[in-house]
């Protein structure tokens, strides 16, 4: 087994006390229930064990074939595989079986608990698996179950594989996208024979089947889709499993809202049907965020899939799920800019792998110009999010869907300017030149002045070799126009990119520029914009030696960027933060040092590198820090930063004021963990992913991961499985 130590360690400590008679393993198929109560047996020497295997029988028949069992000792062991009972029957049916045998217990395995009394219930989690953005690093990619179950069927299919730099965000994704479950890493590593990793995670991303063919699998109702989807629809009734299969079409959880809609029920009704199913543990509950959101673990959606292609409603059923989605992103176009912009944001980043689905299957059913008009609604979504590829693609695609329709010409020029907008945040100048090119001259034919103008100051921005007099005379232009009522919502945007462009030589007019920015984005009103504008304020205060203002306006920068959850401007921002805090607190470095990182992590993740690039010494801020710390120290803390969210990177950045210098703390070490790092021990015992212990404690997951290690340190031991046994042994005292 890989990955199972703790669990290993509760179970078999359950099963030699002497507790409860029943107990009950439980969890969605193929999370290795079945491998897990085998392993235990044998770990805890059991005196006698009896096996039946319910995998494919119903109740009674399982309890029949129970019955016939005849006791040995009064120490008798009964191990009910996959047993499995619904309605209002099961509990009695159990209770009365336990009473004819007062001596035997039972451990049993199945997707949700039996409901008897005295039963012990002991749920079976997925293996822990990389969360996104999927930073990290090729060793701490090992401590992840998943991958390293992963890797080692792969090399059963390939015997060349191994876990590399180039492939280590593709394994990580995979694995994430698979839930963990033992079942699916496996099913999709046998497909490494007809599919490279590439191929295999672009299926995943746009909701396609990947996990055919057969496994070796102990009981036949797990060896493929088909006979999991017959073990798996075998309990529900058939109005169940037609919403199940409906419901496999979305990629990644969806709003309640959301399902109703794709099961056409009112939301009360859809609320009730997705509580059954996450009671037969076949849906999944999502409640971090400010809506809860259900989804499907990925083994169940392809047997819907199958079910769905079986019946010949696919197709239906994903045209529905495209149309509800490209409903909202139109929807959603003009709160992107807006008092809203936060919320809207987040839940275009929540349904992110929906909209791309919804898009895919568009165009696949030759609605393009509705392809193109979600593309460009989208447009701000991309570019503050940091789906900048992804962006530029379907914006390509949309300008020239624009371009072939009569009357279009308006939304070929927002397409064009859209598209070279993520172009100068990808820092590809030459895109960027022919982008706002083509956007200049759709506007001129419309007639456009004032839009055509801003294209061409966006254009002069672009070009390396703009003349400072063309730059001074468009710079005009946009300060006419920002004053305009209302201005018009490229004039921001280029405003900002002249303003970055003439720094250098007349810090006036990039000023002046500044300011116009910052009104146009306040009458929108524009956090994000808000946000860049003071960004390029403290980098001109950077540039003049007065650190205490460029700090202030960074604080309140960085505050509105972390606000809608910005990713591509972010890593500047990040950047200009750690070089203050190492010129003005030196003892600071592993935080600098962290922040950095992050930058780096966030940049490489979204291709962010925007135009034109700043000057501030961070390449060798990294290097003095590299030296001021042993290897190893600065390995880890790289790691760190690597790991944080671009929220928790702003969060770390804002953490130490710069104003004051924190005093040093006089209070000894104590040899003792706190009442903190024993909550997080005590979970981490129970077998709890760093995720889940986030989500529980109300912590980042990366404080999960700072609060286990300095855990290992305090105790001494080198693994979770440790930390696991401290507690065992500390418990009854």
């Amino acid at each position: 087994m890989v990955g199972r130590g703790i669990d290993l360690l509760n179970l078999s400590l359950q099963l030699r006390q002497h507790g409860a008679r029943l107990l009950t393993l439980t969890g969605p198929d193929g999370v290795g229930k079945t491998r897990l109560a085998e392993a235990a047996v044998a770990d805890a020497a059991l005196p006698v064990v009896h096996h039946v295997d319910a995998h494919g029988m119903e109740g009674p028949q399982a309890l029949a074939a129970a019955r016939d069992i005849r006791p040995v000792s009064g120490e008798d062991w009964l191990v009910l595989d996959g047993f499995e009972l619904s309605g209002d029957t099961a509990p009695a049916a159990v209770e009365a079986f336990l009473d004819e045998r007062p001596l035997l217990r039972i451990l049993a395995t199945g997707r949700g608990p039996l409901r008897v009394l005295g039963e012990q219930v002991l749920p079976v989690q997925p293996l822990s698996a990389p969360a996104p953005p999927y930073r990290q690093e090729v060793p701490e990619l090992h401590e992840y179950p998943a991958v390293t179950l992963f890797v080692e069927r792969a090399r059963r299919i390939v015997p060349s594989f191994a876990l590399t730099a180039y492939n280590a965000r593709t394994v990580a994704e995979i694995c994430a996208r698979l839930d963990g479950i033992p079942l699916a890493v496996e099913l999709a590593a046998n497909r490494l024979h007809l599919l490279d990793l590439d191929a295999l995670l672009a299926r995943l991303r746009e909701g396609r089947p990947v996990l055919g063919g057969s496994h070796p699998a102990r009981s036949p109702q797990h060896r493929s889709i088909s006979a999991i989807s017959q073990r798996i629809n075998r309990p529900l009734d058939g109005h169940q499993r037609e919403l199940l299969a409906r419901l496999s079409v979305a990629v990644g959880g969806v709003r309640l809202t959301t399902v109703g809609e794709l099961w056409e029920l009112p939301v009360d009704r859809a609320r009730q049907a997705a509580e059954a199913l996450v009671a037969h543990e076949l849906l999944r509950v999502d409640t971090a965020g400010s809506e809860s959101r259900y989804s499907a673990y990925d083994i169940v959606r392809e047997c819907g899939l199958a079910r769905l292609a079986a019946a010949s409603t696919l197709v239906g059923a994903r045209d529905r799920h495209a149309e509800l989605f490209l409903a909202e992103a139109l929807r959603a176009e003009p709160h992107l800019a807006g008092p809203r912009q936060h919320e809207w944001l987040n839940l275009l980043e929540s349904d992110h792998d929906n909209l791309q689905a919804a898009l895919t299957q568009l165009a696949a059913r030759g609605r393009q110009y509705d392809t193109a008009l979600a593309a460009l609604a989208l447009r701000r979504y991309w570019l503050t999010r940091g789906h900048l590829a992804a962006g530029e693609r379907w914006l390509s695609d949309a300008a020239a869907v624009f371009l072939n329709a009569a009357g279009q010409r308006h939304l070929t020029a927002r397409a064009e300017a859209a598209r070279g907008a993520l172009a100068m945040a990808t820092g590809d100048s030459l895109l960027a030149s022919d982008c706002f090119r083509r956007a200049a001259i759709a506007y001129a034919e419309c007639g456009r002045r004032h839009q055509e103008l801003t294209a061409l100051a966006q254009l002069a921005a672009a070009r390396p070799g703009t003349a400072a007099g063309d730059s001074r005379v468009l710079a005009d232009h946009v300060l006419k126009t920002a004053r305009t009522s209302p201005a018009p919502e490229e004039a921001g945007e280029a405003a900002l990119a002249l303003a970055a462009r003439v720094r250098r030589t007349d810090v006036k007019l990039a000023s002046d520029l500044l300011d116009a920015a910052e009104s146009v984005y306040a009458r929108a009103p524009d956090v994000r914009g808000q946000g860049l504008v003071l960004m390029q304020r403290a980098e001109l205060s950077i540039a003049r030696g007065d650190q205490e203002v460029a700090e202030s306006l960074l604080h309140e920068g960085l505050l509105r960027l972390q606000a809608v959850g910005e990713c591509t401007m972010l890593p500047r921002a990040l950047e200009a933060r750690a070089h203050l805090l190492w010129q003005r607190l030196p003892d600071q470095g592993p935080r600098v040092a962290r922040i950095l990182a992050a930058a780096a992590a966030i940049r490489e993740a979204s291709g962010a590198n925007p135009l034109p690039a700043t000057a501030l010494p961070t390449a060798a801020a990294a290097r003095e820090l590299h030296t001021s710390f042993s290897t190893p120290e600065y390995e880890a803390v790289r790691r760190e930063g690597r790991a944080l969210t671009p929220w928790a990177a702003a969060q770390e950045a804002l953490a130490c004021p710069l104003s004051a210098r924190p005093a040093p703390s006089a209070a000894p070490r104590s040899a003792r963990l706190s009442t903190r790092q024993y909550e997080v021990a005590l979970l981490v015992s129970n077998g709890l992913t760093n995720r889940q212990i986030a989500s529980r404690l109300d912590l980042s997951e990366w404080t999960v991961v700072n609060h286990v290690r300095h855990i290992m340190r305090r105790l001494d031991v080198p693994s979770r499985v440790h930390i696991a046994q401290w507690v065992a042994q500390r418990q009854p005292r």
